[in-house]
């Protein structure tokens, strides 16, 4: 079963994005637990949680995603900064918990001219100071390769996944897939080659954007589905891949709710085509 939502923002309580998903044809979301630019994080009522939770099983809004802020730096020069990140994340990793929600999408950060080798196992180093003792799956996002950004090689992720002591998992983002040099038309060979250094089963959840930067640009600049250099036939290639179906499909696009519900309509509807074919 492909689930298809968006990113929404949980500023009228995290109830409301159940509504919200109704009204768009969603049937699972992504969101931040805090804010996505700092450290601040709402504390959440029980009222709030109880609310949540019985809305979302009574829709069926299910495989919901919880995305890291970007501020989290885990191979920053800084120690301190690295200490805030493994601080920030655990107090995600209780918040989860408690939302029973299991998918934790993680930038893994940028290495400051430290080196793409320390910046690595600097990340592996903060890793492994996690509690998932719950099951939640942290999922590291492939990055598009700005600046000193990590994450944006498979031989990367593959490093941080096969040197953590704590079972990690992937984010695929087409964008930033795109924009690091892999040719979307050709997604089979990528996945052959992600199978051979990490398997696909660890591949958890998918960021579906078309790109408004150059093929290889190592820019990340989100575009409307469809209207981007990437294009929805390659889109398409990718969200509809057979061995990445049950992965919930997220679109991070610069969209208001009425735009999302376009969008998800699209998907939706080629999903319907190709299933009938």
């Amino acid at each position: 079963m492909y689930r298809i939502g968006c990113h929404l923002s949980t500023s009228k309580g995290l109830h409301k994005t159940i509504e919200q998903c109704l009204e768009i044809n969603a049937d699972t979301f992504q969101f931040f637990p805090r804010n996505p630019r700092g450290s601040k994080s709402r504390l959440i009522p029980d009222r709030e949680i109880e609310k949540f939770l019985k809305l979302r099983d009574t829709h069926d809004i299910n495989e919901i995603v919880c995305h890291g802020a970007y501020t989290m730096n885990l191979c920053s020069d800084r120690e301190e900064l690295r200490e805030l990140a493994i601080n920030l994340i655990n107090e995600d990793m209780k918040k989860i918990r408690d939302l029973e929600i299991d998918n934790y999408v993680l930038h893994p950060g940028s290495h400051k001219n430290q080196g793409i080798e320390k910046g690595l196992n600097l990340i592996v180093e903060g890793l492994n100071q996690i509690d998932v003792s719950n099951g939640q799956k942290i999922c590291i996002e492939t990055m598009s390769g700005k600046g000193s950004e990590v994450g944006f090689d498979l031989n990367q992720i593959a490093y941080i996944i096969n040197n953590a002591s704590i079972p990690l998992y992937v984010c695929i983002d087409t964008c930033h897939l795109f924009s690091s040099g892999i040719k979307l038309v050709n997604f089979d060979d990528y996945l052959d080659e992600f199978d051979k250094l990490i398997g696909i089963e660890k591949i958890k959840v998918i960021h579906c954007n078309d790109s408004m930067m150059p093929f290889g640009a190592h820019k990340d600049r989100h575009e409307k589905f469809g209207k981007g250099l990437i294009g929805k036939s390659d889109l398409f290639n990718v969200i509809f891949n057979e061995r990445l179906e049950d992965r919930p499909i997220i679109l991070e696009t610069p969209n208001n709710l009425d735009g999302y519900k376009i969008e998800i309509e699209k998907i939706r509807r080629k999903f319907h085509e190709l299933r009938e074919n």
